[in-house]
């Protein structure tokens, strides 16, 4: 199987912070560590470790410190980033996240007002079964999903404009971006919608059902990133050929390890197998209708 994930690529820096500043508050940070981050990234490196070769592009990286950094700490053997395109004219993009002890964040990003998104080349689509698109990279997302209904491939649309311009296999979306009442008037027009809530019960309109998943409660370590997981958890279960409801199923487990886990050790297949047989052993043959 191979994928394509395309969208935001850029290193973050992370700060472990007991609490969150106010404003003109100085405070120092428990704790920091330079890691790799974006959507598309966080998305790749989720389908990699599951064993599935990734093809890594979107935002142009600069030939700079911060670039190097990022596609080193991406050094993965099925995930491919020789795709990424690295100009001397850009710097690198990054990210400073704040995070407290209990996995709760937030997020500055820099210099995306004025990114550059590269060209999927001709070669990097060869054997593609599924892209994972990540809707920050605005009209260059929709270029790629575009190209990708024109071969045939599904498309899995994380963070999607309302409505998409072209309709695709799946779009993810968050209740801190989009409200259930939006998800329901897209998944009208015969969309489908996959709409996360952190811990809370999932809802998704798919095959021309509605049905709602309460992830695997877990203790949270950072859920920077969980969405990212979840997308690429989807354009698994739909590239392996799984029905919506085990799709949705094993992405919302995906979501929840995800977030129980550091960044440095993404979920395995193994783990997020076993959160969804616990659902199950707890809940019965369909926890989540």
């Amino acid at each position: 199987m191979r994928a394509l994930a395309y969208g935001a690529i850029n290193p973050d820096l992370i700060h472990v912070v007991e609490r969150f500043p106010t404003a003109g508050e100085d405070v120092r940070s428990l704790s920091w560590r330079l890691t790799w981050g974006g959507k598309a990234t966080n998305a790749a490196v989720a389908l990699a470790a599951w064993n599935v070769e990734t093809h890594l592009l979107g935002l142009v990286l600069g030939s700079d410190a911060l670039g190097a950094a990022l596609i080193d700490a991406i050094d993965h053997p099925l995930l491919n980033r020789k795709w990424v395109e690295r100009d001397p004219a850009e710097a690198t993009r990054h990210c400073v996240i704040l995070l407290t002890p209990d996995g709760d964040r937030t997020i500055v990003c820099t210099g995306y007002e004025d990114a550059r998104w590269q060209e999927v080349p001709e070669d990097a689509w060869k054997g593609v079964d599924v892209v994972v698109l990540d809707g920050f990279a605005g009209a260059a997302a929709d270029a790629v999903a575009r190209d990708a209904r024109r071969r045939r491939i599904p498309v899995v649309w994380l963070d999607a404009p309302n409505p998409p311009p072209a309709p695709v296999e799946l779009v993810v979306w968050s209740r801190n971006e989009r409200s259930e009442s939006e998800a329901a008037e897209l998944a009208a027009t015969q969309q489908a919608v996959y709409l996360t809530a952190g811990a809370d019960p999932v809802v998704v309109w798919w095959a021309g059902e509605r049905f709602t998943i309460q992830p695997p409660q877990v203790a949270v370590a950072d859920t920077t990133g969980a969405g990212d997981v979840t997308a690429a958890a989807c354009a698994l279960g739909i590239a392996s050929g799984w029905g919506p409801l085990e799709t949705a199923r094993w992405a919302a487990a995906a979501g929840s390890a995800s977030a129980a886990a550091s960044r440095a050790h993404p979920p395995t297949r193994a783990v997020v197998d076993e959160l969804v047989a616990g659902q199950r052993d707890r809940h019965g043959a369909h926890p989540d209708c």
